[in-house]
């Protein structure tokens, strides 16, 4: 199976093309919120005919809303001509595929001075992803939990006492994300919904005039 995966749900974005489970091509950048061009370079740069991806691939978070929904607007741009399926796989699960963990928990900067976390038995969620107070963060970790942040820059501070040599942030690669979606097909384990992860009530703001 040929896949293309897009993950910008951290500060930096990355495109793989994974073919027969091989990591054929991947390109990684900085997220900038005001240039948004690198996407489009590295998915041009993976030199395919769209034609011949068997599946869309892409990271629902939890984290960036805003590149999350870039790339859920670009994977199904892309996909459309020629109907083909889209996955979308919690981000969190490409960071414990990385690191080899096999309990661990993913955190991340909720804002609104919160934390958003998930915790991990091997690659599948056992806790799925919660937002907690930075208070409440103990609850979550055993003795033999790995700590995994792709915010650590911003969580230092709440993180170190936890991370011990791990300390430092983790990024997810689209090409992990594809690694572990075909993990879970060959498993013929259930899909996420094809929705970014978003912990957060909506804010509805009342009309200053009446309809």
């Amino acid at each position: 199976m040929r896949i293309v995966a897009v993950e910008m749900s951290a500060s930096k974005g990355s495109v793989a093309l994974v073919d027969q489970g091989e990591v054929r091509a991947s390109f990684s950048w900085e997220e900038k919120r005001e240039n948004r061009q690198q996407l489009f370079d590295a998915l041009k740069a993976l030199a395919i005919e769209w034609s011949s991806v068997d599946q869309f691939v892409v990271g629902r978070g939890r984290g960036a809303w805003a590149g999350m929904r870039i790339a859920f607007s670009v994977v199904n741009a892309l996909a459309a001509p020629d109907k083909t399926p889209v996955v979308a796989h919690n981000s969190g699960a490409a960071v414990v595929y990385a690191r080899g963990a096999s309990q661990s928990v993913v955190v991340g900067d909720a804002r609104r001075k919160q934390l958003w976390i998930g915790a991990f038995e091997g690659l599948e969620l056992s806790r799925a992803f919660t937002l907690i107070e930075p208070s409440d963060l103990p609850e979550w970790i055993q003795r033999d939990t790995v700590v995994l942040s792709p915010d650590y820059d911003r969580l230092a501070s709440v993180l170190d006492p936890y991370m011990g040599d791990s300390a430092g942030s983790s990024i997810p690669q689209a090409a992990d994300l594809a690694k572990v979606v075909c993990l879970r097909a060959r498993s013929g384990l259930e899909i996420e919904l094809f929705e970014p992860l978003y912990l957060h009530p909506p804010v509805f703001v009342e009309p200053r005039f009446p309809a």
